[in-house]
């Protein structure tokens, strides 16, 4: 087998490997997954404060 048969060999491999890869779908979509944390993110900081507010709240009665 010549190096320039070799070389075409390994190009279809990666190359059919590479379209293998992009046809496939993300497992865990990053922007869904960014925006989720985020959300969260926002979340816990509004039940902190509301936390705190109940706790002034009572400490008041």
């Amino acid at each position: 087998m010549s190096n320039s048969s070799q070389i075409t060999e390994n190009t279809q491999f990666t190359n059919n490997s590479q379209s293998q890869v992009e046809d496939s779908p993300t497992l865990l979509p990053r922007a869904a997954w960014d925006s989720q944390v985020a959300y969260l993110r926002v979340l816990f900081r509004a039940k902190k404060a509301l936390d705190r507010i109940e706790q002034a709240h009572k400490s008041k009665r």
